[in-house]
């Protein structure tokens, strides 16, 4: 049995809908902004005037790839939480395959990553909202913006403050499956 991207998102483990719901959601959330960097990165006019500091030296290009991974890696984690793979490694990992993941393990890490979410994504978020309502405003991504830039900004970076709660959410449905 080989390897197929098609079966990290196939089968289902009993959990309740609003748990499924909200493990889909932890990946949704955090896609967005991973897109508007990923097309910041190959060149994409986003209106953020510190781009080039990223794309043109090989620490940011790493940073920003690397930011990447994480995010994009720990959303997917995120999905374990209702499927097969999260209760049992799949075959194809080399000395791991087959073996039944410990009930508490996704617990603990993921309950370690949520509460670094809530701290990162709510005292970023903060840090930008006071910057932007001071007078006169601190830097914010959105300097020098158009309108529709920061719209798109924005639009990208919302779902983030969504992810914490649908994180929390998950990890009660995944605790309550594995019971």
């Amino acid at each position: 049995m080989g390897f197929r991207i098609s079966n990290l998102f196939t089968g289902a483990l009993p959990r309740p809908p609003w748990a499924r719901a909200a493990c889909w959601a932890c990946l949704g959330c955090a896609l967005p902004s991973a897109c508007w960097r990923v097309a910041m990165m190959a060149g994409a006019d986003v209106g953020f005037r510190d781009a080039y500091r990223y794309r043109d030296s090989a620490g940011g290009t790493v940073y920003v790839l690397a930011l990447e991974v994480v995010q994009v890696g720990a959303a997917v984690a995120c999905v374990g939480l209702c499927r097969p793979w999260g209760e049992v490694v799949p075959r194809w990992v080399p000395g791991l395959g087959g073996r039944r993941i410990p009930r508490r393990l996704p617990l603990v890490l993921g309950g370690g990553g949520d509460a670094l979410l809530y701290l990162v994504v709510y005292s970023v978020a903060f840090r930008f909202a006071r910057a932007a309502l001071s007078d006169p405003p601190g830097w914010t991504p959105a300097q020098g913006m158009s309108p529709g830039q920061t719209w798109v900004l924005a639009l990208a970076y919302a779902p983030m403050l969504l992810w914490p709660a649908a994180l929390t959410v998950a990890l009660v449905g995944y605790r309550r499956g594995r019971a």
